[in-house]
């Protein structure tokens, strides 16, 4: 569920997810940034990632030669995300400023598989990381996925990025 929606779950869980965007200027404004096409705010959207946690998680090891602790996420089937579901692919505006309406395209889920490997824009970001000697921000430089409202579960599998697709598949 999104950010927004979480308070009236776990009050405690919702400070904790809206505290991550108190840390700059730019991400204190990001809470407010309305989506294009779909009049939510960054906190009433889910976010998924059309790239596969594994690649990000072996794009570090590689960049560094260290491996993440393993993390969970859902594999929700493309077919169950919610009508209205966009791709938000910022090329032109950055955190903080209003979206360009042009970096929103609907989601089409008929065929869709998740990206086995990073973006360019992703790896450098944690190779900057790297080399500040920092992480965090794991898919920063990969689109998101925004599905309005709540995601429904009932098919989504929990997988670790430590594990490979071919394993997370079982």
């Amino acid at each position: 569920m999104p950010a927004s929606a979480l308070a009236d779950v776990d009050a405690a869980a919702s400070r904790a997810a809206l505290a991550k965007y108190d840390d700059t200027p730019e991400r204190r404004r990001l809470r407010d940034t309305v989506v294009p096409g779909l009049g939510r705010s960054w906190t009433e959207v889910v976010f998924l990632s059309p790239v596969h946690p594994h690649a990000v998680w072996r794009a570090w090891r590689e960049i560094t030669g260290r491996e993440r602790a393993p993390m969970d996420f859902w594999a929700i089937p493309a077919d169950d995300l919610p009508v209205g579901t966009v791709v938000l692919d910022r090329t032109s505006t950055r955190t903080g400023e209003p979206i360009d309406p042009r970096e929103v395209t609907p989601f089409v889920p008929s065929g869709h598989r998740a990206a086995l490997s990073t973006t360019a824009a992703n790896r450098s970001w944690l190779e900057d990381c790297a080399r500040r000697k920092v992480s965090g921000a794991w898919f920063h430089g990969i689109p998101h996925v925004l599905a309005p409202g709540a995601v429904p579960l009932r098919r989504a599998r929990v997988i670790s990025w430590s594990d490979p697709p071919e394993r997370s598949a079982r």
